[in-house]
């Protein structure tokens, strides 16, 4: 491993050191010059996606994200420069490059009139940046400018990302928290900042919560669907790159003061945001500076079932819940930009996030247990989810995410783009003082309603006032969460050759160094509160299952034991009671290390006017060390938790990609592709531990897999766009990808070792599978119609995906799609804008999909989750010339969409969770 280590630190040296030999000036060539600005509107707003060009040697470049443009290696001499931006009146300029020198020239673009008179104004600017960054990239991308996202009633980056062709969201408490790339689970892409892959404050996922991120905190998202040789393999199913608010082109400030309501918490929200930025020193330092505060008390209302097999293969209710939740989120969000120019062609930048989650949450859940064992054998639980005063008397779950970078852009002898970055990530998650107080009864006989179909019900009477009732668990658990990433890379690339056949290369290398821990600490306060309090619980009911529950009326109002009782013990009452750790609570603690070293070569040809190749090989070396835990518990209930020793394992993936573009006209774009890519497993399902609880029949066993492979894909892509004059784009695209080794957590009954009947879940490589897919999207204003139309617009997209399953554990072919992909995702705007009054009509549909948390084999007993439908309506008014000041309202989830699982059947009902509507208003000022 060593060697292979030193090997690879040598070639990319040795790669970066021939290239700045060959950059060096050569004392027989002329001394070149360059070129170098940025491109903004009338507004001093920065303009990415701008092309820039000289027509006299067929060359030209792409603004990229902050307006900057570079034309380098030009001979002396006087140039006639083009700028054109959708939606603005092109510019040109006359511009002389002196030898050894860099001609330093800004252009300001103001609102064009373009092709059939139609006016670029309110709306379409957010637009049109868009569209000019998705037009000029290389690779198929799709973007979203801020400007948009407020168009939207989104509070997180999930609820925004929604909106984007191919993209599906998962929701928890009514709140987008992963998002899913062209029918791939969220495991299967990748999250950066600014380029950079954020680590997960999930300890089971490495896939990143969207809803740490307010929407209001970005500037840009982009979706890259096909990735390049520079940039990070591990995107099966795309890369979501969300840049931050990058250093102004002149002073800005703007805030923003807003409020809203939930009907389940029936307490009002808190939104509250600030943006400030400005360049200093004669223009030589920028900064940025970025604040946003959410207060958001909300909560849901939630049943939920589980299913099985008897012994004749019935299908049977087992269990059934009844959930209700209080919860306040509290988001806080802090970012900051500099950058300073020694020069134009010598920059260094720094930018920095910090977000941060508090989620207070309290449960009240009544359980009906074992109800397919027959009369008098059946169950029912009182359980109150609770935490320490200290944290409101509710679970406290403390989610924390930063990245922070260094960097710096070069142009070396005129002619050698040289970009480096460093970088610490860390995301984190704390679960201080959760507490769970349960009740139960034994010896039942509980009637059930609708069993098998979308709310089975309780019909037997039950209260905690009647009956012979027992505390079940009295538990105080922490937990912690840690994972930290520091990067470092380096790019080169180099021009070779200009003109209609010229070329360049780009390569360079990143390393990155990764280490999760999980530890979770509970102890059981049950006997020591039974023999000191009693019944002592009693004297503190609360009454909870809320009047309106949404599930329905046929769920009545329970009394459970109040929050304000449970919040009152302390460190002295722990150590009076006792207490027994509780040992599979720290079953799925591990710590993990984990090291890729990446180097690439990418060139990039032009053959003539209308194609471009680009050509290019990454390799990523990753080396991983694993330690978990073994927890066993025989036959008597005596538990042991022994660790399992360091794991390693190590692997190169050699990643090639080929891309085309044509530019068949300045308005019609066709792509196509090949790449690979992959997806690294789960840290948790790489730990090498096993838990034996022999005390159940049939026995349960939970084991790792620290010998799981990655999953790669084989992408093959094909699109073609084309860009209207009145800014907007119709564009459809297909898809193919073959999925190797693709994971699951396989849960299935089966004998192991020295069991006859064993229920065994481990996660295992168990599917190769096609997955092929169309995106069709379209973006305009109805102008073209009638000029009185051009107020109103439409924004559309609709994305069908199917999956296959060539190869399985199960040896048969003619499985289901692949777990996670859903099959039809859509999304559809209608707006208005005009006077300064924007009105928005959004709606959001995902059809039904496979779960991938848990595989079983039974296809009777899998989870799915349901289809979504999703409408949203907002608002805006916005007035004044220098000062603008913008008021708007905002209504969510207006068809009240729960969060839906079924098992097996679309009738049988897994879990819902309701929602209710969210209503928003506030004010902003732009100065």
């Amino acid at each position: 491993m060593r060697k292979n280590y030193r090997k690879l630190s040598a070639f990319c040296l040795g790669a970066m050191l021939c290239a700045t030999a060959f950059a060096a000036p050569d004392s027989n060539e002329a001394a070149l010059g360059v070129m170098r600005g940025r491109i903004v509107d009338a507004q001093n707003q920065v303009l990415p996606g701008a092309t820039v060009m000289i027509e006299s040697l067929h060359t030209g470049v792409v603004s990229d994200v902050n307006g900057y443009y570079t034309l380098a290696n030009l001979k002396p001499g006087t140039y006639i420069v083009k700028v054109t931006y959708v939606g603005y009146q092109p510019k040109t300029m006359k511009l002389t490059v002196q030898p050894d020198k860099t001609a330093v020239q800004d252009f300001v673009l103001t609102d064009g009139v373009e092709l059939e008179g139609v006016e670029v104004k309110g709306a379409f600017h957010g637009q049109s940046r868009a569209i000019n960054q998705q037009k000029n990239n290389f690779n198929l991308t799709n973007v979203v400018s801020a400007d948009q996202v407020g168009k939207f009633p989104d509070s997180n980056i999930g609820d925004a990302l929604k909106r984007i062709n191919g993209i599906n969201v998962q929701y928890d408490q009514g709140e987008a928290r992963f998002g899913q790339v062209r029918g791939t689970s969220p495991d299967l892409s990748s999250v950066t900042i600014n380029g950079n892959r954020i680590p997960s404050a999930e300890g089971d996922a490495r896939n990143v919560q969207l809803d740490l991120i307010p929407a209001d905190m970005i500037q840009t998202i982009e979706v890259n669907k096909v990735v390049t040789a520079d940039m990070d393999g591990d995107a099966i199913g795309g890369s979501i790159n969300l840049i931050t608010k990058n250093t102004p082109y002149r002073q800005t400030f703007n805030v923003t003061a807003g409020t809203g309501y939930n009907w389940i918490s029936d307490k009002l929200q808190l939104n509250l945001g600030a943006t400030y930025g400005n360049r200093f020193f004669d223009n030589k330092l920028g900064l940025m500076a970025a604040v946003s505060y959410q207060n958001s008390p909300a909560g849901s209302d939630n049943t939920e079932f589980e299913y099985d097999l008897d012994d004749d293969g019935n299908v049977v209710l087992t269990d059934a819940e009844v959930r209700q939740y209080y919860v306040t989120r509290e988001r806080q969000s802090y970012s900051l930009s500099l950058d300073y120019e020694f020069n134009p062609t010598q920059k260094i930048y720094f930018n920095g996030i910090y977000n941060r989650r508090n989620d207070w949450e309290n449960r009240y859940r009544v359980s009906y247990k074992d109800l397919a064992d027959g009369a008098g054998e059946m169950k029912t639980e009182i359980q109150t989810k609770a935490g320490s005063k200290d944290n409101r008397g509710a679970r406290l779950e403390l989610q924390q995410t930063m990245d922070f970078t260094l960097g710096g852009d070069h142009l070396l002898w005129d002619k050698l783009q040289t970009d480096w970055m460093v970088s610490y990530s860390r995301a984190s998650e704390d679960r201080p003082d959760e507490r769970y107080f349960t009740i139960k009864q034994k010896d039942m006989t509980i009637d059930m309603e609708d069993e098998g179909g979308r709310q089975p019900y309780a019909i037997t009477p039950i209260s905690v006032h009647d009956g012979d009732w027992e505390v079940d668990e009295f538990t105080n658990a922490n937990e912690w969460i840690r994972e930290n990433e520091w990067k470092a890379k380096v790019d080169f690339e180099l021009p070779l050759a200009s003109g209609l056949f010229g070329n360049s290369l780009k390569f360079g290398a990143k390393y990155t160094h990764k280490h999760k821990t999980k530890e979770v600490l509970c102890y059981d306060y049950k006997d020591g509160y039974e023999d000191i309090y009693g019944t002592d619980y009693t004297n503190y009911y609360t009454s909870q299952i809320r009047d309106g529950f949404m599930p329905g009326d046929q769920y009545k109002a329970m009394d459970f034991v109040s929050k304000d009782y449970l919040e009152q013990f302390n460190a002295k009452d722990w150590a009076l009671l006792g207490g027994e750790q509780v040992l599979e609570e720290s079953a799925g603690d591990y710590d993990a290390t984990e090291q890729v070293t990446a180097a690439y070569l990418r060139f990039t040809q032009k053959l003539g006017r209308k194609f471009t190749v680009m050509a290019g090989l990454r390799m990523e070396y990753t080396d991983l060390e694993t330690s978990g835990f073994n927890w066993n518990i025989d036959e008597n209930g005596d538990e042991s938790l022994d660790p399992t020793g360091k794991f390693k394992n190590n692997y190169i993936s050699w990643l090639p990609s080929f891309l085309v573009k044509w530019d068949a006209t300045d308005d019609l774009k066709v792509r196509a592709s090949y790449t690979k890519t992959l997806a690294r497993p789960k840290y948790s399902h790489l730990v090498a531990n096993a838990s034996y609880n022999t005390e159940e029949s049939p026995v349960e066993i939970t084991l790792g897999n620290p010998d799981l492979k990655p999953i790669t894909s084989h992408n093959i892509d094909l699109s073609a766009d084309y860009y209207f004059k009145s800014v907007g784009l119709v564009s459809a695209a297909v898809f193919y990808k073959r999925v190797k080794d693709y994971s699951v957590n396989l849960k299935r009954d089966m004998a192991y070792g020295n069991y006859a009947e064993a229920e065994v879940s481990q996660p295992l490589n168990a599917f190769d599978a096609d997955l092929l897919g169309v995106e069709l999207g379209f973006q305009r204003d109805f102008g073209f119609i009638s000029p009185a139309l051009r107020c109103v617009g439409f924004y559309g997209n609709y994305t069908y995906t199917h999956s296959n399953i060539v190869k399985s554990v199960f040896g048969d072919k003619d499985e289901q799609a692949l777990p996670g992909s859903p099959e039809h995702m859509a999304n559809a705007s209608l707006y208005f804008d005009k006077w300064g009054l924007n009105v928005r009509l959004s709606y959001n549909f995902t059809s039904a999909f496979q779960d991938d948390e848990e595989y079983v084999e039974e296809t009777a007993l899998r989870r799915y989750y349901d289809a979504t439908h999703y409408m949203d309506l907002n608002a805006s008014y916005t007035w004044g010339k220098n000062t603008k000041y913008t008021f708007y309202v905002q209504a969510n989830n207006l068809l009240n969409q729960p969060l839906r699982y079924y098992q097996g059947e679309k009738d049988r009902t897994m879990q819902v969770e309701y929602y209710g509507a969210k209503l928003n208003a506030g004010f902003k000022v732009n100065f």
